[in-house]
């Protein structure tokens, strides 16, 4: 569930309103901020490159099982920096954090409240596509995308599959009340009436 402050609230119920994706990169050789915006945007003391560096975002899902969830961003393959950072030595972002924002966004492009915070993970692999010009003519094409693992995907791939209990949870995670409830919801299911059925 999004937490929107105020004045993003405020946006979300106004006639004119737009959304835009930031990420954050943290490369071994810098951060690299980037947007979906076509324009460069200004948040939380970052300024996010747009004009086309980040190009899309792969859904990004959020459940309540424990699936292991990897998300792709697609990037500019004109762009040198991140050529450099990604085609480089493998070290400089395989294992590196990766954060990504949505921002909401007035009629005049300007941020409209806090960015909100949307997916933390780590950077994978990286492939380059390209795509050939049509025979018809148009110049060839090509993005790089960077497949993204969801932080905690380790500890979520091991669980799938198996059925949890409080007793294993505490065993590798001591302190973690996540699963203390889960033999009672089990066994002792209780039933959920609708409000027109008690009617």
């Amino acid at each position: 569930m999004l937490t929107l402050d105020a004045t993003a609230t405020a946006r979300i119920a106004a006639p004119v309103r737009g959304v835009a994706w930031l990420a954050e990169l943290y490369f071994d050789s810098g951060t690299i901020y980037v947007t979906t915006a076509p324009v460069t945007v200004s948040s939380g003391g970052n300024d996010y490159l747009g004009l086309g560096s980040l190009v899309d975002v792969s859904a990004v899902s959020e459940s309540e099982n424990t699936a292991a969830d990897k998300i792709t961003l697609g990037m500019s393959l004109v762009d040198p920096a991140m050529l450099g950072a990604t085609l480089g030595n493998v070290e400089g972002y395989r294992g590196r954090a990766v954060r990504l924002y949505l921002q909401l966004f007035d009629e005049a492009f300007q941020p409209s409240g806090a960015a909100v915070h949307r997916f933390s993970g780590y950077m994978d692999r990286v492939r380059v596509k390209r795509e050939r010009s049509a025979p018809t003519g148009g110049g060839a094409t090509g993005r790089i995308e960077i497949e993204c693992s969801r932080a905690g995907m380790p500890r979520a791939r091991n669980a799938v599959g198996l059925r949890l209990s409080d007793a294993q949870q505490q065993a590798a995670y001591p302190g973690d009340r996540g699963l203390e409830y889960i033999q009672t919801l089990i066994e002792s299911p209780s039933l959920w009436l609708s409000k027109r059925f008690q009617q």
